[in-house]
């Protein structure tokens, strides 16, 4: 109990500092003609939002100075000209990481991209090479880069950075792109069997083994049908069937539509997702978080909500997609915002 009145004092702390901080920002800007135009850009959502999750969850210094380096030389440079919608802040309900992504015309993220890997000291370009040629291949003007800080707080943190590019992809494309495997072999078999082909694809920039995503629509009639589809191929590949308090709320989430997302590194599959586009209820992900018995479920349930509705105060936004997944540490749900 006074674990959980101390965590609710930080959380309540840090949201007063970030309010007071707010406000000192539209203070400054009392003097623009229509200062409730760009007083508040959404850099300054995502960057707050962002500094939220880094010290609430008390993320190293290493990681901070990575997260850093991106925003400044990656973030910064590409939200200018970000289409409205190009910025996402992905969440999952333990707090245990979070990424932040922008899309930006391809020119230029290609640049960037280059530009925060020698930033890094990368000296091996392979992944950057990929892109390369992919974008070459595709011909999507516009690209997405990300930055993910992994394990706030944990003995062995992480950062990962890397890119998206939304775009339908061949089989013959794919299989080259993703590491071979008997997961990549056994989602491919999967996928064809029910007729999915890739619409996007992503990987990390980082030449040591490169995680590689394959997004799929499930459009296979109804909404519920769709979820059921995915969930076969998740057990197909190997994950338990969830129980029946978990089905049945995996089932009843209400959304515009649900796509499947498959991560892949050389030694198989590492997470597999199923997200919701646009769920209709605001409290889907902490009901799914509770009834899915998600490996954060032992933290206090009251702590992790309050902790979300202080990220959704710095972004000005609610979800705009929930993802359940099965990966090396449980059962997790990811919140996803877009500005």
């Amino acid at each position: 109990m006074d674990k959980q009145k101390s965590d609710a004092k930080s959380v309540e702390k840090i949201k007063s500092s970030l309010i007071s901080s707010r406000e000192e920002d539209l203070v400054r800007d009392v003097d623009r003609p229509f200062r409730h135009l760009g007083s508040y850009t959404r850099q300054d959502c995502v960057k707050n939002a962002a500094y939220y999750l880094l010290e609430s969850q008390r993320a190293s210094q290493e990681q901070l100075q990575f997260f850093e380096t991106w925003l400044k030389i990656v973030f910064d440079e590409a939200v200018h000209v970000s289409p409205e919608g190009g910025a996402q802040l992905r969440v999952p309900t333990d707090l245990e990481s979070f990424e932040v992504s922008i899309k930006a015309p391809k020119d230029l993220m290609l640049r960037l991209a280059n530009r925060f890997l020698e930033a890094c000291k990368v000296p091996d370009l392979r992944m950057m090479s990929q892109l390369s040629q992919l974008e070459s291949e595709l011909q999507e003007p516009e690209i997405s880069l990300w930055c993910r800080i992994k394990r706030m707080g944990k003995a062995e943190q992480g950062v990962d950075a890397g890119f998206h590019i939304e775009h339908a992809i061949e089989w013959l494309v794919a299989d080259i792109m993703v590491p071979k495997s008997e997961d990549q072999a056994a989602l491919r078999n999967n996928a064809m069997s029910n007729r999915l082909v890739p619409h996007a694809y992503g990987a990390s920039l980082f030449p040591i083994e490169p995680e590689s995503s394959l997004s799929f629509d499930m459009e296979t009639g109804s909404l519920k049908s769709s979820i059921l589809s995915a969930l076969f191929i998740f057990k197909a590949l190997g994950f338990a069937k969830p129980d029946d308090l978990s089905l049945t709320a995996i089932t009843h989430v209400d959304a515009m539509k649900c796509h499947l997302v498959a991560f892949l590194g050389p030694r198989g599959l590492t997470r597999m997702a199923l997200r919701f586009q646009e769920p209709s209820s605001a409290n889907c992900a902490m009901d799914l978080t509770s009834a899915c018995n998600a490996c954060n479920v032992h933290q206090d349930v009251q702590a992790m909500k309050d902790h979300m509705e202080a990220v959704e105060f710095e972004l000005d936004t609610g979800p705009c997609f929930v993802e359940y997944a099965a990966e090396k540490r449980g059962y997790t749900v990811t919140v996803g915002y877009v500005v």
